[in-house]
């Protein structure tokens, strides 16, 4: 048994454990791995692996192919079953595990570089489209346990921080990749696709994600870095675990915010095209290279601003909503009167070197970062609600199922307008626009503290009441919460 205090901040009681008394017993190696900074890492690492990749190849325009449509066509299969498998993701994945889920996720992620590649080598298209049907429910798995680590792990005054990490590493993924590119397709003059060197490089880095997807540990063997422990509730039949994701499904929280999780990715599909369109490959490759630059600064800003000490967790989420939305309103008027002034002169493609460069890349530079805060922001917020490690499993699949079928949407809309990016542009200001009057009721509904914090912490004071000064302490001898 080991003694615990509380953490009183702005109101909030946030029980702690005696963690003085938890190094003493538990060797280093093994508070390294448990700890959430640790776990958020591996984490990270996966997601720059997988979905960072698959960013890279879509940020080569048209996945660096001579014309989109195909890529789009894939893309939007793989979005439609991934929201599919997002719509099952909170009952498999609570079930399997987080640990497993991340698995069988990252054993997809190195199919979508080999057809690339066998597209590129040897004009292989059918491959290409059964990669987005195979990575569809395999990311799927991903993404579900994915979003629900992201929101369970953080300390409660973190969670800004953790999730700028997180969304800092997808991003860094696409700099890497964007360096491949450039190293490999920097003559001035080659037009067409990227040579098929490219996706072996990505392919290796997709196959990395596997290891360190085992060596994620279970939430009830996590120790946050401010001792508090993650509350998890008890295993529940398939059919309770059906119930339970209709019921999230149905649930002020995603309802009001499904508008939101549609139009969070739907810019890049449009933007694909843009570049596909617009720009050479070397421009291209150029771009994917240095826009994820800003997104590091944008993002730890909204992570800073997120865990503001001065703030309550409502003023946190409304200061937070208001910075997100005016950032992307400016970038999406942007774009739209770039996209409108090609429209009339078409400027051919568009090399570095090029005089309209800079006025034509810097919407898609800075729509790098806007677009991550968004989703970044959202994750946040649904985590605000949650009252255990389950729902943050549930509520992160409902958001994902939803941001995929928005995703599915804006590349399927966008192989068949793919002459003209306005109307992407334009749809997905529109849907930022119906979005946000919902978003704001979510938002002044937010608690002030947490729902799972102030549950652990009625368990402390029971527990205190039934055994004098101790309680359990969050790991025991075996690893596992008691």
């Amino acid at each position: 048994m080991t003694d615990t205090t509380e953490e009183i901040v702005l109101g909030e009681v946030i029980p702690s454990t005696d963690m003085e008394a938890y190094r003493s017993t538990v060797p280093l190696w093994q508070r390294v791995w448990r700890h959430s900074l640790t776990q958020m890492m591996l984490l990270s690492v996966q997601a720059f692996c997988g979905p960072a990749m698959s960013d890279a190849i879509a940020g080569l325009g048209g996945g660096g192919l001579a014309t989109p449509t195909v890529s789009n066509i894939s893309t939007a299969i793989r979005y439609a079953l991934l929201a599919i498998t997002c719509g099952l993701g909170g009952p498999i994945v609570n079930k399997i595990g987080v640990k497993w889920a991340l698995v069988i996720g990252s054993l997809s992620f190195p199919i979508q570089g080999s057809a690339y590649y066998c597209n590129s080598k040897f004009g292989n298209q059918w491959y290409l489209i059964l990669s987005g049907a195979i990575g569809g429910v395999g990311t799927g798995c991903w993404y579900v346990a994915e979003a629900g680590a992201i929101m369970t792990l953080a300390p409660s005054r973190s969670r800004g921080k953790y999730l700028a990490l997180w969304i800092v590493s997808r991003n860094l993924g696409q700099l890497v990749g964007g360096a491949i590119n450039l190293s490999k397709n920097h003559v001035k003059g080659v037009s067409g696709g990227v040579t098929p060197d490219t996706y072996i490089a990505f392919l290796i880095i997709e196959a990395l994600a596997l290891p360190f997807a085992f060596l994620i540990l279970p939430f009830e063997r996590v120790v946050r870095s401010d001792g508090t422990r993650i509350v998890t509730s008890e295993t529940l039949s398939t059919k309770h675990e059906i119930q339970r994701i209709v019921k999230t499904m149905t649930s002020k929280l995603v309802l009001l915010s499904a508008l939101w999780a549609m139009w969070s990715f739907f810019y890049s599909g449009s933007w694909s095209t843009y570049l596909a369109i617009h720009f050479t490959v070397r421009a291209r490759a150029l771009s994917s290279l240095i826009s994820p630059f800003f997104c590091i600064v944008g993002c730890f800003g909204l992570g800073f601003i997120l865990d503001m000490k001065s703030l309550n967790q409502r003023r946190r989420a409304q200061l937070g909503l208001y910075t997100v939305v005016i950032l992307n309103v400016a970038v999406y008027i942007w774009s739209i009167v770039m996209q409108a002034k090609f429209n009339r002169h078409d400027p051919g493609h568009i090399d570095w070197d090029s005089g309209v460069y800079p006025s034509s890349f810097l919407p898609y530079f800075f729509v790098q970062t806007t677009g991550p805060l968004s989703q970044s922001y959202m994750y946040w917020l649904l985590s605000s609600f949650a009252t255990n490690a389950q729902d943050n499993v549930r509520n992160g699949a409902a958001f994902r199922c939803i941001e995929a079928v928005g995703q599915a949407i804006a590349y399927g809309m966008n192989s068949q307008t793919q002459a003209d990016p306005l109307v992407g542009f334009c749809v997905t200001f529109g849907l930022l626009g119906a979005a946000l009057i919902p978003m704001i009721l979510l938002v002044n509904t937010t608690p002030d503290q947490i729902p799972a914090d102030v549950i652990d912490g009625e368990l402390d004071v029971a527990d205190k009441k039934l055994e004098g000064t101790s309680i359990e302490p969050p790991v025991d001898s075996k690893g596992g919460r008691r």
